[in-house]
Formats: C-alpha cells, structure tokens, sequence
C-alpha cells in the first residue's frame, strides 16, 4: 500500500526457520522436476534469513506449472519470540489486494453490470475531481491503472495513519485534491481511486466492497485463511509488523515491534487483505490459470485476465540488464492491478505492497504458469529486494547472480545517502531564528478542502500542541524551529514528524503547509499535499 521504508546492514549467519508444509494438492509422475523452483526457493530462503537475521519472519508460497510445490513460513512472529510463523500465518498484504479489486471489476464487466469505459459517475453519480473534464472522462478503467493526473500518493492522510474518513470521505474529498499532470499523460501511483473503486463495486451489488471479496473470490477458492479487512482478522494466528524506528530516522536504528494496525477498512479495496502463504496459492493459480483454478470453475474468462494483463500505463523505461542489476527491463507498464514487464527475456506480473511493519510481493511468470509470494513481517527492503529478483530467477531454474550481495551493497548505499539527508533536513536554513509572532498567534484551527482540520493550541506558556482533528496518530508537540516554520513531535513516534510552514500576513497568520522531515517519509505521508487556511 504505502511505499514502506528499510535498509539494513546487519550481517551475520544466523537464521531461525520456521515450520511449514507443501501443499497437499496431488501431484503427476514428474513432481519431481516440477518441485525443483520450490527446493531452490526454500533454500534460498533460508540463506537470505541467515543474511539478514533481524528480519523476525517470512512467509512464501511458489506455484510450479499450475501446482503449488512450496507454502511455508520462517522464522518467528515476533522478534525475540519462539511462535514461528507457518503455512497458515496471516501477513497483512497491503496493495497486492489491488489486483483482487481488479479481478471483481472483471466479473462484473462479464455480468454486463459494469462497463470498463463507462465513466465512473455513471455508478456514483457524486464522483467529482477538481477538474469538471476529468470528472466526465474518468472511466472505471481509469481508476485502476494510475493515469489519472493525480499526483504520487495524493489525498493518502485520508486512509493513513489510522484516520477515521469514511469511504465517502474519501471520495467527496477527490474532487479538492488538485490534478498535478495531464489526465492520461503519465504515471503517478494512487490509492484513493481504489477505493472509489470498490465504492463502484458496493453501488452496483448493493453490498461492501470486502462481502462481494469474500463471496466471490475468497470462499470459492477456498481461502478460509484469509480476510479482506484487517479488523477482521480478530484472534487468527498473524505476523506481528516491526520496523527501524530511528536514530536518526525510522527506517535506521534497531528493530522495533510495532502494534498491529487494525482500522485500515476504509481503505480496504486498495489494500486490506491479509492471508497466508498456503492461501495465496490458491489466488496464484487461479491467476496463472487464465481465471480458472486447475480443477476448479471459472471465476473469470481469459479475455478478462488478459485484460487485467495488458499494458494499460508505461511507467518506467530503462537502458536494459546492467552488471549490477541484471534483471532490469526494458519498459514497465501498469495493467489493472498489476505491474507488467519482462525478466531475464519472459513476461512478469507483480506488484509490491507495504503497510506499517509488513512489506510482500507477488511475482508470476505467466509463460511457465508458475510464481512466487513474499510475505514479511518487517519494512526490510534488502530481504524483500533478494526474494523478488532471486525468487524469479528461481523459477527460471537459475541462480547465477548474487542477489544478497547485491542488496547489501545498494542498502549500504541508501543508509549512508540518508543519513546526510536526514542531517541536512534538521539544519535550518535560516540559521534557526525565532517565529515573528508570540507562540499563542499560531494557535488556531485550520482546514484543508480535502482532508478536514488540524488543530494547533497552546501547551502551558512556552509550548503549542498540534492534532490532526481526523488522526488521532498524528497529534503532539509542535516546537520552534526556523522563523515561521515548526517541526511536530508527535507522542507515537512510529509517526513520520513534518515542518509546518505558517503563512504571516500583516500580523497575523493566514494558513500554513507541510512536508515531511524524515528523507525517508513514506509517500503515503502526503503533508505536501495539504494547502491549510486558518479557520
């Protein structure tokens, strides 16, 4: 869901594996090749534990020609913990959901009861975008390949950290949120419009987003594991989240558990799942099997599956392999719920997802009916970076390059450039003199269009306090920092901080914005994105 953060530089050969199992589905005569991806990923697996030993778990699953050879969890719950995670472990799965929204669209388009080029309002007549044009031309389709001229991660404080936005909210608060880019001109990813997404789905079935995910996706599959809302995991057996809390920036530092974010239901069509490794093979076949699990009826015809697999936005384009990154492609594209581009010369399907403490990633290679799920319970980008280059490669049958090593180096590479960011960002530019104003002027309310207000009172008579009126996450100490700009300090310190610019007119302030302190803020954090007037 959110870009989430790490970095580690921990070395050491330690790992703790934990139990699993490989799936009971009954296999031909020649399992035995087919198992050869599922035995190199294990393996594999285990060394990249040992590489990188704070990382508390993993959970993975391979499908191999239609078959899954390998669900198993390693390593503990909880860092410190003895509870090992096992075929049956719920991660939090984040944007990977996005690919499920997508797949219930399809099955409505082939009901004749949604049309992909059909413009939104013509199922929620009070859509709106701040521009009246893009409001008549944004189709269904285009709210689930990021081509809509918003800009990265706009409007995500209503859906993160933990605020109480309706889904309504969220959709009335679109049209406030201001195109960045042309419509149709380009890529910038976005969560908001996977929710209006499943606001379309609830219009036209007359039930939540999560009823008709869990009655036509998750029941016939029989993924009696998983969830569509994290509130709805309740006592199942699930991955505690951690993450690197600082000093000097959270993404640095030791590794920390962080609690378990239970209210991200509002948001739950771009990225509310949460599910297991012996689970999600049986959505990976479905997906290899052109909609229809291997035994099983169809969930949705070839034609939708190629649809959700076509190129829908280019979003990269490089120079090709290099020695450093040899699966790096050509071009990358967006499809509905899915990235697309080639490795090692064949054609991949994948998407990342991150939320608070739980980062994963889906990789198929649809020309092999074979793929690969990465679940993990820590913001460590060098473990999920091995697994999603070194998985592939895997399932390819090869094991030629380095991928530890690799992510060693470009996350050594990454710290040491944060820390200078993160030194430079605290150093104020104006040699940190005093607000033009006494400290009481700033207090006051103050609304944004699209996410609502911001509350800024006075804490005895030398401090201001700061709340997000709709985040209870986001509230604390507001403190002095260069001129006219003060920096949050907010109570849960698993919060990204931001700089408060206040806008001073004859005395008196007007407004204010924000962006974030920490180089490494998730894009999710969108403080850039709020323009507050004093109420």
């Amino acid at each position: 869901m959110i870009a989430t953060t790490r970095r580690t530089a921990l070395l050491s050969a330690f790992a703790t594996v934990g139990t699993g199992a490989l799936a009971a589905t009954p296999r031909s005569a020649g399992a035995a090749e087919t198992g050869k991806a599922a035995a190199a990923v294990d393996l594999y697996a285990q060394q990249v534990m040992a590489a990188f030993p704070d990382q508390p778990g993993l959970g993975i699953c391979v499908v191999e020609d239609g078959e899954i050879t390998l669900a198993k969890g390693y390593g503990v719950k909880r860092l410190g913990g003895t509870d090992k995670v096992v075929d049956s472990t719920l991660f939090g799965v984040a944007s990977n959901t996005k690919a499920f929204t997508a797949a219930a669209l399809a099955m409505l388009v082939e009901a004749n009861r949604v049309e992909w080029d059909a413009p939104v309002t013509r199922y929620l007549p009070t859509f709106e975008m701040s521009d009246p044009v893009v409001t008549r031309l944004m189709t269904v389709r285009d709210l689930l390949c990021h081509r809509s001229g918003l800009t990265l991660g706009a409007g995500d404080l209503m859906i993160w950290p933990n605020p109480t936005h309706s889904r309504a909210e969220i959709v009335a608060g679109l049209k406030y949120l201001p195109i960045g880019t042309g419509f149709r001109s380009g890529y910038a990813y976005d969560n908001v419009l996977y929710v209006v997404a499943g606001e379309v789905i609830a219009a036209v079935t007359g039930a939540p987003w999560e009823a008709f995910i869990q009655a036509r996706i998750l029941d016939p599959l029989g993924m009696a594991d998983s969830v569509p809302l994290p509130s709805l995991v309740g006592q199942r057996s699930r991955a505690e989240p951690h993450a690197r809390m600082g000093p000097p920036v959270r993404g640095l530092g030791p590794q920390t558990v962080l609690p378990y974010d239970g209210s991200f239901d509002a948001a739950g069509a771009a990225g509310g799942l949460n599910t297991s490794p012996r689970d999600i093979g049986k959505w990976m076949r479905a997906q290899l099997g052109l909609g229809t699990p291997p035994g099983g009826k169809p969930l949705w015809t070839e034609a939708s599956a190629r649809e959700m697999w076509k190129p829908h936005t280019l979003t990269a384009w490089y120079d090709g392999p290099t020695a450093e990154n040899p699966v790096r492609p050509t071009l990358q594209a967006y499809g509905l719920g899915w990235f697309i581009q080639d490795h090692r010369g064949e054609r991949l399907l994948s998407h990342t997802g991150g939320l608070a403490g739980f980062i994963s990633y889906t990789g198929l290679l649809p020309g092999r009916r074979s793929g690969i799920m990465v679940m993990t319970n820590a913001e460590e980008n060098p473990v999920l970076r091995s697994l999603r280059y070194g998985g592939p490669d895997r399932l390819q049958g090869r094991s030629d390059f380095d991928w530890i090593a690799s992510s060693r180096r470009v996350q050594a590479q990454t710290d040491e450039k944060t820390v200078k960011e993160a030194a430079e960002a605290v150093t104020p530019k104006g040699g940190g003199v005093k607000p033009s104003l006494p400290l009481a002027a700033y207090a006051g309310v103050y609304r944004d269009p699209w996410y609502g207000t911001i509350t800024v009172s006075t804490a005895g008579k030398k401090g201001l306090k700061i709340a997000f009126d709709k985040t209870p996450a986001l509230k604390g100490a507001l403190e002095t920092f260069d001129g006219d700009t003060f920096r949050t300090r907010f109570d849960d310190r698993s919060q990204e901080d931001a700089f408060v610019a206040f806008s001073v007119k004859d005395g008196a302030v007007t407004g204010a914005t924000m962006r974030a302190v920490s180089p490494l803020a998730d894009f999710s954090y969108d403080y850039q994105d709020l323009k507050l007037t004093r109420v």
